[in-house]
């Protein structure tokens, strides 16, 4: 009896001990000795280009949090756009290290997401979380460091066009951004500051400004003097004689110096129709005279319902120089692109046709014979 009254006494003492040691390792790892803090400082601003896009834009190092007794911790490194708040983050990645390194695509990825304007600097706000893998514990919070970013997009810049002719001309609402029925100009290609469309503005004195967003009035260009643009903020609404099918320009920066002092812009009408020997049938003038198309606001096309042989055709707005006042077949395009200037299109079989001209969306304008 005593040799059992004492084997469990040794028990009791040894899970004793077992237990306090448990406590004692629980209560390290809830208690770091250091804090979580970058030890990398951001440069002072960011230029990403399509170029480089392969380059390391920035390796972030931070001191990471230890404890008395050895525990992994999982570090994410999250970003908001500056002033948002972090409980809609980014993760830009997660790791067991003290580094992340970030290349200039990946960071203009992470601008573009959080809303960065393209070729426009803005601000990114970067943190680092330190967290256990128990749950229950409360993560490790790093100082906030910020980064001037300028990212650049492949895609064609746009110029979104509000104004008070949107509603009645088929475009949603007057004068507000976000409407995803918001016309737009575009750029030739991206990076460039060459930018063109056509919009329909059927009210009798339309008004109207240009939009690097359609996020709202930030950067907004209005009228400066006669046939240039101003986005200093104050500028008045651009204007055009009265209603019409409109082909507009803008140059942002024609001189390329990164100023907008110099910004032109243009609008002239159009009306659009078809001709050519393949529509002869119906337009006995051919060549020489262009059967009248009309413009449908709600389907955006331009369409006419003529009798069509085999031969040859184009889409003429009155005119055929500049060759902005015509379409043929793009070049190096699918069978139905069209481009200003191009050649001759063609009837392959004769019959009645519906013919639609689609010229909504900027620098990429098509065509389709319906036969009826």
């Amino acid at each position: 009896m005593k040799k059992f009254a004492f084997y469990m006494l040794s028990v009791l003492l040894v899970g004793t001990i077992v237990s306090c040691e448990n406590n004692d390792e629980e209560l390290f790892t809830t208690s770091p000795s250091s804090d979580l803090q970058f030890t990398s400082s951001p440069a002072s601003s960011y230029i990403l280009t399509f170029d480089t896009r392969l380059n390391t834009a920035e390796r972030f190092t931070w001191q990471g949090v230890t404890f008395t007794t050895p525990v992994a911790v999982t570090y994410q490194l999250q970003a908001v756009a500056s002033g948002d708040d972090f409980a809609d983050s980014e993760l830009v990645g997660s790791t067991n290290s003290n580094e992340i390194q970030v290349t200039v695509e990946e960071m203009n990825n992470l601008a573009l997401t959080l809303g960065l304007t393209p070729f426009s600097q803005g601000v990114i706000s970067m943190r680092i979380v330190g967290s256990l893998a128990d749950a229950n514990q409360t993560p490790v919070i790093s100082d906030v460091i910020n980064l001037n970013v300028t990212p650049y997009t492949t895609d064609s810049p746009k110029l979104f066009v509000h104004g008070n002719y949107a509603d009645s001309s088929g475009y949603g609402a007057n004068w507000t951004p976000s409407d995803p029925n918001t016309p737009f100009l575009q750029a030739v290609e991206f990076g460039s500051t060459e930018y063109e469309g056509f919009i329909f503005m059927s009210n009798a004195s339309p008004e109207f400004k240009f939009t690097p967003t359609n996020e709202g009035f930030d950067g907004a260009f209005g009228a400066g003097a006669a046939g240039l643009l101003s986005n200093d903020g104050g500028a008045g609404n651009l204007t055009v004689p009265g209603p019409g099918y409109y082909y507009i320009t803008a140059n942002t920066d024609p001189n390329g110096d990164g100023n907008f002092d110099d910004a032109t812009w243009s609008a002239s009408t159009r009306s659009w129709g078809i001709i050519g020997a393949a529509t002869s049938p119906t337009n006995a003038a051919g060549w020489d005279d262009e059967l009248n198309m009309t413009y449908n606001k709600d389907t955006k096309l331009w369409t006419v319902e003529l009798n069509m042989v085999v031969d040859e055709f184009k889409f003429r707005a009155q005119q055929w120089d500049p060759s902005t006042f015509q379409f043929g077949l793009k070049s190096d395009g699918e069978p139905n692109e069209l481009s200003f200037g191009g050649g001759n299109l063609k009837v392959n079989s004769g019959g009645r046709y519906r013919a639609e001209l689609n010229l909504s969306n900027p620098r990429n304008y098509t065509y389709t014979l319906v036969a009826l």
